[in-house]
C-alpha cells in the first residue's frame, strides 16, 4: 500500500468491528438523540465513535485520490491493472474492511439513502435513473467526488455539480454506507 499507515488501517479495522457490534445491539433507526435520551450510549463513547469514524472516512478519502491517475480499464479492480467505477469503489472500501458488492448498480444498494446537502466525505454518489446506475463514485468533501472515467480514461476528481452532457450521467443519488444511522437524518436517492 502506499501512502497509508497501517495504524490507519487498525483505526478503520476498530471502527468497522464497532460499527459492526452496535448494528447488532442497536435499534435499527438509532439517531444520536434517541441514543442519549435512551442511555443506549454514553456521551463519551459516542463522541469516540464519531471521531473513529472522522479517521475512517479520512482514510477512505486518502485512498480513494491515492489512486488519481490510474487507468480506467473496463472490469478492472486494481491500480497496477487499472479500475472501472465500481472496481475503485471495490477497491478503496475493501481496504478499509468493508466489502461492497462488484458492480455499480449493488452497490447503490448499499447502506442508506442521504440527501445532497448532508453528504460527508467517504459517501457513494451514483448516476443514471434510480432504476439503472451506470456510475459509481466517492464522495471526497467541498462538492468533489474521485471516480474511474471510461471519458477521461483514467481516475479523476470532478465536481458533483457537473452538468450532464452525452458521455456525463446525471447524479442519481448519494448513499451513506459507515454509519447506516447518521443518514437517517434526511432521506433522498
Amino acid at each position: 500500500m502506499t501512502n497509508f499507515s497501517i495504524s490507519a488501517l487498525l483505526v478503520a479495522t476498530t471502527v468497522t468491528l464497532l460499527s459492526v457490534g452496535l448494528e447488532a445491539h442497536a435499534p435499527a433507526r438509532l439517531e444520536r438523540r434517541d441514543a442519549m435520551e435512551n442511555g443506549f450510549l454514553h456521551r463519551r463513547a459516542l463522541s469516540a465513535f464519531e471521531r473513529n469514524q472522522a479517521a475512517l472516512r479520512d482514510s477512505i478519502v486518502r485512498l480513494a485520490t491515492a489512486q488519481l491517475g490510474a487507468p480506467y480499464v473496463l472490469g478492472g479492480t486494481t491500480p497496477k491493472r487499472g479500475f472501472d467505477c465500481s472496481g475503485l469503489v471495490r477497491f478503496v472500501y475493501t481496504h478499509v474492511n468493508i466489502a461492497p458488492p462488484r458492480t455499480a448498480q449493488q452497490q447503490a444498494r448499499l447502506g442508506a439513502a442521504v440527501r445532497r446537502e448532508l453528504l460527508r466525505p467517504g459517501d457513494l454518489l451514483t448516476f443514471g435513473d434510480r432504476d439503472s446506475v451506470t456510475h459509481i463514485g466517492i464522495y471526497i468533501g467541498d462538492g468533489r467526488f474521485v471516480h474511474a472515467s471510461s471519458v477521461a480514461g483514467r481516475v479523476i476528481v470532478s465536481r458533483v455539480d457537473r452538468r450532464p452532457a452525452k458521455d456525463i450521467t446525471p447524479l442519481a443519488g448519494a448513499r451513506r454506507v459507515l454509519t447506516v444511522a447518521d443518514a437517517h437524518e434526511g432521506s433522498g436517492g
